[in-house]
């Protein structure tokens, strides 16, 4: 007896992006998520000093993490969602320039 072929989303299960983020960690930098205060809302990546926006020749824009060095490639990690929540190692971008 075979077993049917199951299509890839099926079976794909969580992305890595997503199991770091059950686990309480950020994808990009691997340190925890920074506690949510009740009395402020959880600060979001988008909102933090050490993002870098990464530019690419065909016009695509990707949000990457400026703590982590450049690869051989030049980028620095998973892409960023303005909206994922930020790690220990956040700073308020009003605290310093954004990098680009």
């Amino acid at each position: 007896m075979t077993t049917p072929l199951i299509p890839a989303p099926a079976r794909s299960g969580r992305g890595s992006i997503r199991m770091h983020l059950d686990r309480g960690e950020h994808p990009a930098t691997r340190v925890p998520l920074l506690g949510a205060d009740l009395d402020n809302p959880p600060a979001v990546c988008g909102g933090c000093a050490n993002t870098v926006l990464k530019r690419f020749g065909d016009g695509r824009e990707r949000l990457k993490c400026g703590l982590l060095p450049r690869g051989s490639r030049g980028l620095r990690g998973p892409d960023l969602r303005e909206s994922m929540p930020a790690c220990v190692k956040y700073a308020a971008a009003s605290a310093a320039p954004r990098n680009t």
